[in-house]
């Protein structure tokens, strides 16, 4: 891939503003870590050491958003079925009539899951002690006016980048009905 596609990768996708909230975040606590003498009065600021504290976690973090978007196989399998019964019964052109879809968004693994964890809890109050774990999510059904699922599968997975899941944190499936 160019680095054209790269860079335009790295201004797409909120992903300019998820760095700036990280390098926010991180700049000020490596600021202070980094030039602890300076602003103590020991020794003068150094302005280039400042601003490098804030561009370097800029940087990582739009470098790790780029390597997540790699290393995931992208919103085409992403919206593929991925369990039996759950294949469209619709040919792409058939154009029988409105698409109606199903979208699950889910946590990635490994992502904390506090709301889980309270449900987790609470039925393990209410004495269903069998229940080992919960992950929670969200689930929307989506009917559409385009006809061609095909169309209408890009379409979904246009919404889904663009508003119903973060992607950074979440997965996303899309399920089309006839």
């Amino acid at each position: 891939m160019t680095a054209s596609h790269w860079l335009r990768r790295a201004v797409s996708d909120g992903i300019p503003r998820r760095a700036a909230v990280v390098a926010l975040v991180v700049g000020p606590i490596l600021t202070v870590i980094n030039q602890f003498e300076a602003l103590t009065g020991g020794q003068p600021l150094v302005w280039w050491k400042v601003a490098l504290t804030f561009i370097v976690p800029y940087v990582v973090a739009t470098v790790g958003a780029l390597g997540a978007k790699s290393a995931d196989p992208g919103p085409a399998a992403a919206c593929q079925p991925q369990a039996p019964g759950l294949v469209s019964t619709r040919e792409s052109g058939d154009g029988d009539g409105p698409v109606k879809a199903r979208v699950h968004v889910t946590l990635k693994p490994g992502v904390l899951d506090p709301q889980g964890k309270a449900i987790h809890n609470a039925l393990g109050t209410l004495g269903f002690d069998s229940v080992t774990g919960v992950r929670q999510g969200k689930f929307l059904e989506i009917e559409l006016t385009e006809s061609d699922p095909e169309r209408a599968r890009q379409d979904l997975e246009a919404m889904c980048e663009k508003l119903l899941a973060n992607t950074v944190i979440e997965n996303y499936r899309v399920e089309l009905d006839v």
